[in-house]
């Protein structure tokens, strides 16, 4: 396992979730004289917040209990309201900085009780998009389309759902699952394809969730499939696969299966298999890529597309970008990826990056509207 990647990975975002709180308290400084009796519990909750989230990680990685969990699940939430927090105050800044030359703050909002006003401004603004993005999060969308591939005819074409990034856990628990997998089911599909991170960090918590009991309920009469993404890998991908077959999922790990003579489906390990020391096949030396059904790929990071058009794969399906999740973070995700979400045609090789149906860290979606979607597929 290179643990090198990792550590400084680690190091990079433990650093920028400290300047970003550090920027927080400098705000936050200047207005505690004003809360009189309570500022000595109103700079202890702060700090306790910003320490929360690092705490319940790391502390969980180690030793996990009761606490950790609750660290976690509480910094959850406060990481998703410091972003926002952080954005406003900016702008906050950024009015001052303008007022300088041209009059844009009312001279009675001017000194500190002004700093106060703006602040509170700043948190109520803050709590209302938490609120609104845990809704948006609560409440996917089903998306449909309708595709033409080469193949043979059949008298109807062949519905599959696709849902990726369930991140099943500590913050997507029992009830939220079981509504991901009612709406998949509403759907009517036939095949049902599951495109990565279906566990969050740690697979007994998902286990502890009922995962295999509920993706049991999962209903399509051509098969449920599922490849594992890089939250598989980093909790233990040989465990979270025995989790998926026992609940009834066909896990393809590098390999292929042909759906009803219509189409091949292609499952591929995630590319951070290749990262933790071990092997992740080319594509095209994968049994049935390049025979004369379609190709049909399930792979869970949506880099290297020219590699499934150089294979001469009809359909690639991903998923992983959460189109950023949070709002800005989608113009990233926008950046580092060739397609962050939707369709993309290269060659002959159509592209669908799913955004997900669940959310990682903080349990709220504000970039991105959660999606289950659905690809009637024909053949000609």
């Amino acid at each position: 396992m290179r643990l090198s990647p990792f550590l400084s990975f680690f190091g990079v975002a433990l650093g920028v979730y400290g300047a970003a709180n550090l920027f927080i308290w400098f705000h936050l400084a200047r207005v505690v004289p004003y809360f009189g009796v309570f500022k000595a519990p109103v700079v202890i909750a702060f700090w306790a917040l910003a320490a929360a989230f690092p705490a319940g990680r790391v502390g969980g990685a180690f030793c996990r209990c009761a606490l950790t969990d609750q660290l976690t699940i509480l910094g959850s939430w406060y990481l998703g309201f410091m972003v926002y927090v952080l954005l406003l105050l900016v702008l906050v800044d950024a009015l001052r900085l303008a007022d300088h030359w041209v009059r844009v703050v009312p001279r009675s909002l001017a000194g500190g009780r002004g700093a106060l006003a703006a602040f509170w401004a700043v948190l109520l603004l803050s709590a209302a998009v938490v609120a609104a993005g845990r809704w948006n999060a609560r409440n996917p969308v089903v998306r449909e389309y309708d595709l033409v591939l080469k193949g043979m005819p059949r008298e109807a074409p062949l519905r599959v759902a696709v849902a990726s990034d369930l991140h099943v856990g500590l913050l997507v628990r029992n009830h939220w699952l079981a509504d991901i997998i009612d709406t998949v089911n509403s759907t009517g599909p036939d095949v049902v394809v599951l495109v990565g991170d279906i566990v969050d960090s740690d697979v007994t918590r998902a286990q502890e969730e009922d995962l295999p009991g509920q993706l049991e309920k999962l209903s399509a009469p051509l098969g449920v499939f599922a490849v594992l993404g890089n939250h598989e890998f980093y909790s233990g991908a040989e465990e979270a696969a025995r989790s998926f077959a026992e609940g009834g999922v066909t896990v393809l790990r590098d390999r292929s299966v042909v759906i009803d003579g219509a189409f091949t489906l292609v499952g591929r390990d995630d590319r951070t298999a290749s990262l933790l020391g071990s092997t992740r096949k080319s594509l095209k030396t994968i049994e049935g890529v390049g025979g004369e059904l379609s190709v049909i790929v399930m792979d869970h990071t949506p880099n290297d597309l020219g590699e499934a058009e150089e294979a001469g794969v009809a359909l690639q399906v991903s998923g992983h970008t959460h189109r950023g999740q949070l709002w800005p973070f989608n113009f990233i995700t926008s950046r580092l990826f060739e397609q962050d979400w939707g369709f993309l045609e290269k060659g002959g090789t159509l592209f669908y990056v799913s955004c997900g149906v669940g959310a990682w860290g903080p349990p709220i979606r504000t970039s991105s509207r959660p999606e289950v979607v659905v690809l009637n597929i024909s053949f000609e």
